[in-house]
């Protein structure tokens, strides 16, 4: 095995450690030793990761080990209540008891869903991350939120429920589709753009860190769980400082919604939220043109464009899709802000043509 560095998110008595290394997968019997876990494991995942990984993690889990796996389908429409219902079932099914451990394997969306099947099944069992998507290594699988989409809007469903662990093993990213790694990258510059060191290293590194070198890899991996360990660490369920982390997401979010979370993946939506983000930041005169110039520089070297297929763009229809986001307050979008890389506001906001103009930024990505 690797070395690896272990991450601390420090809730008190929750306090949990985020491992990022290289074939790391070893660590997960050992740990859930010590955590006075049972022996019964339910590993959910997706067909085209448990086909690369599903027997890795068996065989680190020998015969002292009640091993159960569930595949669910790939996409975010597994984010459901149907889903959901389906895991609930399988867990019975089994006889998954109450000390049992839920390892979600794979990218965001079975994070979400399977760590929100962890939450309420029983009022809680053992839940242990093993993210194998760059989105879900560097921000879904850390802080807790787990949840399901509907209808209305994307995450409405959900709850706080924080993890045993998280074993963050970036070999894996190796085989991750190009479409997918550029999906993470979003999430990426999203921190980079919180935190002036990570801004000028990738700065000097985006090129690397696009050919998946390796060292750059773990380090800009390392990085972005140290800045969301420590916002989660001071603001647990986000009644302040963590909302800045929804930087790029409320425009984000509509997106996916207009596109009927088919024709466009989270991703690729915050990809593109980040721009109506900048764009807000600069016509509100929070943004100096030249901060504005060295983002604008950075996000222009992710390929990214609205989707060829489904609504046809449609900015007024878009706005309105903001107004159903859970951040939503007294009928004013909570607009998250850049003033400087470092720097980042949180601004109500009910200036319909504001809204409108940072979307139509997108017009050029068609």
């Amino acid at each position: 095995m690797h070395s690896c560095k272990k991450i601390p998110v420090e809730l008190g008595v929750r306090r949990y450690p985020v491992y990022v290394g290289e074939n790391i997968f070893s660590l997960l019997p050992g740990f859930m030793r010590t955590s006075r876990t049972s022996n019964q494991v339910a590993i959910i995942s997706v067909p085209p990761v448990s086909s690369l990984y599903l027997e890795k993690v068996k065989k680190v889990l020998d015969h002292s080990w009640q091993v159960h796996h569930l595949d669910i389908p790939d996409g975010e429409s597994s984010k459901s209540v149907s889903v959901l219902n389906k895991i609930y079932t399988w867990l019975i099914h089994h006889r998954l008891e109450r000390n049992c451990t839920i390892l979600p394997l794979g990218g965001g969306v079975v994070g979400d869903v399977a760590g929100f099947a962890a939450a309420t099944y029983m009022r809680g069992v053992n839940l242990i991350h093993l993210p194998t998507s760059l989105l879900a290594q560097v921000d879904s699988s850390v802080g807790g939120k787990v949840g399901i989409n509907h209808r209305s809007g994307k995450n409405l469903i959900g709850a706080f429920y924080q993890p045993q662990a998280v074993l963050t093993d970036i070999t894996v990213l190796k085989s991750l589709p190009g479409e997918e790694f550029i999906c993470g990258l979003g999430e990426v510059i999203k921190y980079a753009i919180l935190n002036k060191k990570l801004f000028s290293y990738l700065e000097k590194n985006l090129s690397l860190l696009l050919k998946r070198d390796r060292v750059t890899l773990m380090n800009t991996v390392k990085k972005c769980i140290e800045i969301k360990s420590k916002i989660v660490s001071a603001d647990e369920q986000e009644q302040g400082v963590r909302a800045i982390l929804n930087l790029g997401h409320t425009f984000g979010h509509a997106l996916e919604k207009f596109y009927g979370y088919k024709y466009l993946k989270h991703g690729q939506a915050i990809l593109l939220g980040l721009r109506c983000a900048l764009h807000a930041s600069q016509i509100t005169g929070q943004l100096k043109p030249i901060l504005h110039k060295r983002i604008i520089r950075i996000l222009d070297q992710i390929p990214v464009s609205l989707p060829a297929s489904g609504n046809e763009f449609d900015s007024l229809k878009l706005s309105r899709l903001l107004r159903t986001d859970k951040k939503v307050r007294q009928g004013k979008i909570n607009l998250i802000l850049i003033q400087e890389i470092g720097k980042i506001i949180r601004q109500p906001v009910m200036d319909r043509d504001l809204i409108i103009q940072s979307l139509e930024i997108l017009r050029k990505l068609i």
